[in-house]
C-alpha cells in the first residue's frame, strides 16, 4: 500500500475534536478523565485549547490524551472573526464531531462550515450553559448532560430537542480504600479555583466561627485563583492554612487521603468533579445545597451534609458535628466511597461518553450550512484584524485616561 493511499485513508478516518478553554478547573478535569480512559477505535482524537491571554485564570496543563492544539488570542480586543477563523483552522479536514464545552466552541461551528456534527456538553445547572444551549440550537446535533435536573431542564427549555437530549452522568477514578491517618485537628480540605462564585470568602468565616467555639482546624487550600490575594489578606496571617496553589492531578488526589473533609461552599455547581474525587477518596463532604446532582450523591449526617449556600454558621455547625464524632465521621467516609463507586466509576461512564460521541461522529450533520456569528460593528469578516485591535486598544486607552 503506497504512502499517498495509507495517507489518505488517515484523513478519511471521522475525527473527535473536543474543544474548550484553556483554563484550570473542572470542566479540563472532566475532559481528561474521558480522554483517558477512552476504549481503543478508529476515530482520530484532537483537543483545542482556547487561550485568551486576557482571562486571569490559570492555564491548564494541556495533559490530554489526545492531539493538543493551543489557541492563543485577545478578546475582547480582537475581532470575534478573525479569533474564530484562527481556531476552525486547527479542526482536522473531512467528517467526525466536535465536542463542544464552551462558548467560544460554539461560537466556532457557528460561524464556520466544519462538516462535522456537533456535540454540547452541558456542565452547569445555571443561565450560562442553558443560554447557551437555547441560543445555538441551531447548531447543536446533539447535547449532553450528566444530572437528572440539567436533563429536565434542558428539555423544559427545548422540548422540540428532548430525543436529542442525553443524561449520562459523569465518572472518576475509584482508587482503592486506604486507612486514614488519626490527628489532633480535624483537616479541612477546599479544592477549586479561588473565585468569589465559588464562595470562597465564607471560608475565612466558617474557620473563625469553628475555632471560637473550639474546633481545632486545619486547613488545605487547593488551587489558584483570581481571588487569592484578597482571599489571603481576609483570612490573615493564620499558621493553620496551607495555600498549596496549583499541583499536580496526582497530589491533589494525594491530599484528599490526607484530610477528613471537604468544604465546597459554592454558590453555583453542575456537579464538582472535586466532590466526586473527594467522596471517592473517603473525604466527608460539607457543601452547598445546590440542586443539581448534589442532592443525589450528598444525604445529610449519613454521606456528608448540605447547607445552603451562603450560610457560615451552618457550615461551621456541620463541620463541628463531623469533627466531634469519630465513629460517625468513618461512617460518612465509608457511605460517601461507597456512592461515588457504585455510580459514578469513570471505567463504566467512560465508554458511554464515547459511544455516544463515536456515533454522532459516524452521522451526518444536522446543519451543514454556513452560519454566522453575530458580534459588534467593528466585528466584521471583512474588516483586517489589526485595525479592529488597533480601534479597540486606543478606545481603552482613551478610557482609562479619563478615568484617571
Amino acid at each position: 500500500m503506497s504512502t499517498l493511499f495509507r495517507n489518505k485513508k488517515a484523513w478519511q478516518r471521522p475525527s473527535v475534536s473536543w474543544m474548550l478553554l484553556d483554563k484550570l478547573g473542572g470542566v479540563h478535569s472532566f475532559v481528561a478523565n474521558l480522554l483517558a480512559h477512552r476504549l481503543p477505535d478508529n476515530l482520530r482524537y484532537n483537543a483545542i485549547l482556547e487561550r485568551n491571554v486576557q482571562d486571569l485564570d490559570d492555564p491548564s496543563d494541556g495533559d490530554l490524551r489526545a492531539n493538543v492544539t493551543r489557541v492563543v488570542f485577545r478578546l475582547p480586543l480582537e475581532n470575534y472573526h478573525s479569533v474564530l477563523k484562527r481556531i476552525a483552522r486547527q479542526l482536522p479536514k473531512g467528517a467526525g464531531a466536535i465536542v463542544s464545552n464552551d462558548w467560544l466552541s460554539l461560537a466556532v461551528v457557528a460561524a464556520q462550515r466544519t462538516d462535522k456534527s456537533v456535540v454540547y456538553i452541558n456542565h452547569g445547572d445555571f443561565s450560562y450553559y442553558y443560554d447557551l444551549a437555547v441560543q445555538y440550537q441551531s447548531t447543536i446535533d446533539l447535547y449532553i448532560t450528566y444530572t437528572e435536573k440539567m436533563r429536565d431542564r434542558l428539555c423544559e427549555l427545548l422540548p422540540q430537542r428532548k430525543d436529542d437530549i442525553l443524561l449520562i452522568p459523569y465518572g472518576v477514578e475509584i482508587p482503592p480504600r486506604r486507612k486514614r491517618c488519626e490527628s489532633e485537628a480535624i483537616r479541612l480540605l477546599y479544592v477549586g479555583r479561588l473565585d468569589r462564585s465559588k464562595g470562597v470568602f465564607d471560608l475565612p468565616a466558617i474557620d473563625a466561627r469553628l475555632r471560637s467555639a473550639g474546633v481545632n482546624t486545619r486547613w488545605t487550600l487547593q488551587g489558584p485563583g483570581p481571588a487569592e490575594a484578597e482571599l489571603r489578606q481576609a483570612w490573615g496571617q493564620a499558621s493553620h492554612v496551607t495555600w498549596a496553589g496549583r499541583s499536580s492531578m496526582d497530589r491533589v488526589k494525594e491530599q484528599y487521603f490526607k484530610h477528613d473533609i471537604i468544604v465546597m461552599p459554592s454558590r453555583a455547581e453542575g456537579l464538582p468533579v472535586a466532590l466526586l474525587e473527594g467522596m471517592a477518596s473517603g473525604c466527608v463532604p460539607v457543601v452547598s445545597d445546590l440542586p443539581s446532582g448534589i442532592p443525589e450523591i450528598v444525604e445529610n449526617g449519613v454521606s456528608g451534609f448540605r447547607v445552603p449556600p451562603g450560610d457560615v454558621d451552618g457550615f461551621a455547625d456541620a463541620i463541628a458535628t463531623v469533627a466531634a464524632n469519630g465513629a460517625a465521621r468513618a461512617s460518612m467516609s465509608e457511605e460517601a466511597a461507597a456512592r461515588i463507586e457504585a455510580r459514578f466509576n469513570i471505567v463504566d461512564r467512560a465508554p458511554q461518553y464515547q459511544q455516544a460521541i463515536t456515533t454522532a461522529a459516524h452521522s451526518e450533520p444536522r446543519w451543514p450550512g454556513r452560519r454566522v456569528y453575530f458580534g459588534s460593528r467593528l466585528d466584521r469578516p471583512w474588516i483586517p484584524n489589526l485595525a479592529v485591535t488597533s480601534a479597540r486598544s486606543l478606545r481603552r486607552r482613551l478610557h482609562d485616561l479619563r478615568r484617571s
